[in-house]
């Protein structure tokens, strides 16, 4: 059976078909609803498309079991900002004993580790080159105090003698003045020469240029005498503080307790000789006691005197207060030393060790805070895996942390109490977006 043919299509040339005036041409549009309906239809197949591309090709995922980690909850309280340390109860006060100038043991007074008294004698030392040094000073003393009683009865001898020769030369002016003022009154009377009375005013003369050569001489000889003796008054004065000295070392060869206390210990046998400043023993404080405590370097700047600190002491906590820092760094720390507030616990003793928590900052109340783990090295807290509300995922999330303590992290940006974090080792997780959660827990 065979079809008929179609009608040959119109050429475009064609004149167009005949319409009455009350006919419209009405144009054909590409819109249709049917051609826009599929347009969105494609639009939302390809935004999904590409969602999920986003979310489950380009984001990097990692499923781990839930047992692996360790997930903390944010919430609200108090962070405290502490360091913990390790300290070791010490004596308070502490002397060593020394042999200042060094010598021969000639007596042990007390053993080892008893008690004694302030001031109690516990050595005694022979040095017999101090003994002569006293010997050798007290005669140098003896000789200039002889030297300077010598010279003051010079001093007198002289100034008694220039008081007898001005006695004597102020007589003689006397005399010459009376007998030139009676020859005077018989000069125009012609008993009397005038070569009598010029000879009595050139002995007059005389006799008053001596007195002035007296006076000068004698105001000389006080002022060399005054200055020699002022020179051997410094002289006695040196010799009796060098005397002094000696003796206060001689003394010295007696050691002796400072304080009352322990002697903790004892290091003098009989005739055994000992350098100038060797150690020979230490008396110990033992009614009062410190902490000394080793803290890192890290915190060098942020603690100071002054700061509390708790102590844990059997099942309490005991206040104390950093009572001095210690500058020197040796092997990454430096030292501190606590003292207790108020009495010292019975049952402390010395030598014991104590868990402490220093102070270095101002706590805070009403913040957020989470559970310190190792995912605060591993991101710096900068960011953290933040669990889903239905609990079965983690996402990457920007946070911001601040202070932290070893037990907690002090929380300022990105987190709200009740988020769960992880906490635990990123050291697997760090290129990873997303983490699945395998295992039992919501």
């Amino acid at each position: 059976m065979k079809l008929a043919p179609l009608p040959p299509l119109r050429p475009r040339t064609e004149e167009p078909v005949d319409v009455s005036p009350m006919d419209r041409r009405v144009e054909s549009t590409w819109f249709t609803r049917s051609r826009l309906a599929a347009i969105a239809i494609s639009l939302v197949v390809a935004a999904a498309a590409i969602f999920g591309y986003v979310k489950y090709g380009v984001a990097r995922t990692l499923t781990v079991s839930r047992d692996r980690l360790v997930i903390s909850e944010v919430q609200s309280g108090s962070f405290h900002d502490y360091i913990p340390v390790t300290g070791n109860v010490q004596p308070r006060e502490t002397v060593y004993l020394d042999a200042v100038d060094g010598g021969q043991v000639a007596e042990v007074f007390v053993e080892e580790g008893v008690m004694v008294t302030a001031g109690q004698p516990l050595v005694r030392l022979n040095n017999t080159n101090l003994q002569l040094q006293v010997i050798n000073s007290e005669a140098q003393l003896s000789e200039n105090l002889n030297r300077l009683t010598s010279t003051k009865l010079s001093f007198e001898q002289t100034r008694l003698a220039h008081a007898r020769e001005l006695i004597d030369v102020q007589f003689q002016i006397e005399q010459s003045s009376q007998q030139l003022r009676r020859i005077q009154t018989l000069e125009n009377s012609g008993v009397v020469k005038r070569a009598d009375i010029e000879d009595a005013k050139l002995q007059l003369d005389r006799l008053e240029r001596m007195r002035a050569a007296l006076t000068h001489a004698s105001q000389v000889d006080e002022e060399l005498l005054k200055e020699q003796i002022r020179q051997l008054d410094l002289t006695v004065a040196g010799l009796n503080r060098n005397l002094a000295l000696a003796r206060q070392n001689l003394e010295n060869l007696v050691i002796k307790a400072p304080f009352a206390g322990q002697l903790t210990s004892l290091d003098a046998h009989l005739g055994e000789s000992k350098a100038p400043g060797q150690r020979l023993g230490q008396v110990d404080q033992v009614d009062a006691f410190k902490v000394v405590a080793l803290v890192d370097e890290h915190y060098l700047a942020r603690v100071t005197a002054g700061q509390n600190a708790t102590a844990e002491i059997g099942n309490e906590d005991r206040e104390m207060t950093l009572s001095k820092v210690y500058s020197e760094v040796k092997d990454r720390q430096f030292k501190v030393d606590l003292a207790f507030a108020g009495e010292t616990p019975a049952s402390v003793r010395r030598g014991q060790t104590l868990q402490l928590r220093v102070e270095i900052g101002a706590s805070s109340d009403g913040g957020l805070v989470i559970a310190n783990g190792p995912f605060y090295e591993d991101t710096g807290g900068q960011w953290a895996f933040v669990i889903a509300p239905t609990g079965g995922n983690a996402e990457r999330r920007a946070i911001k942390l601040g202070r932290r303590n070893p037990e907690s992290v002090e929380v300022l940006e990105g987190l709200s109490a009740g988020d769960r974090v992880i906490t635990s080792s990123y050291e697997s997780l760090k290129q990873f977006d997303r983490i699945e959660l395998r295992g039992e827990g919501a």
